[in-house]
């Protein structure tokens, strides 16, 4: 016996916000910095983000304090190819925003856990959405009303906890292959540029 499918639209389950707007240039000011900044470059396809790139801005406009991120929230990239999102950890000391090019969804967590809205929107139900509605000859976009009335299934609790699981777990092993490779490869062209030299001073 299957439990029973509930479908909803993304807004009715969760609170979606812009990032941060940014009038002028953004620049990475170093340790000097007061929050790290997350572009939609930094997003990777995977929906990963590497946190030790990410720049660290002091924001001279605004109300930088009210676009702090949480711990389960999710950054959505509002421009493509890839409409790809994150989830954001525990972090450390330096509290994190994004920019307006970025939506910000925070899960209504008693229907909708984080996790599982991550792999929901990187998975191909959720790509192939945003591709239906991107808008853009050249740079497709997405705007956060469309994010907003998004349809996602909604399984059970303990079943968006168990897909979250699997899809953290071959995060990692992927992760871990990934790793594995480019050592592989940097090992391979040595030992090829060993030879070559030994050969050409031999």
């Amino acid at each position: 016996m299957t439990s029973e499918r509930i479908e909803r639209l993304l807004g009715d389950v969760a609170g979606i916000r812009l990032g941060m707007a940014f009038k002028s240039a953004i620049h990475d000011v170093g340790d000097e910095g007061q929050f790290l900044l997350i572009q939609t470059k930094d997003i990777s396809i995977e929906g990963n983000i590497d946190t030790q790139s990410l720049a660290r801005v002091i924001p001279t406009e605004g109300q930088p304090d009210r676009h702090i991120l949480s711990d389960g929230d999710i950054v959505l990239r509002l421009r493509g190819p890839v409409f790809s999102a994150a989830v954001i950890e525990s972090g450390g000391a330096i509290p994190a925003i994004t920019t307006n090019q970025s939506a910000v969804i925070r899960c209504d967590t008693g229907v909708l856990l984080p996790h599982y809205l991550h792999w929901y929107l990187n998975s191909e139900y959720g790509q192939r959405y945003f591709g239906g509605v991107g808008e853009g000859s050249n740079i497709n976009k997405i705007s956060a009303k469309q994010v907003s009335t998004m349809p996602i299934c909604l399984p059970t609790l303990e079943e968006q906890d168990q897909i979250a699981q699997v899809h953290k777990n071959w995060l990692q092993q992927r992760a871990l292959y990934q790793k594995l490779m480019s050592i592989g490869d940097a090992m391979y062209s040595q030992v090829c540029s060993n030879i070559q030299e030994g050969g050409i001073n031999g």
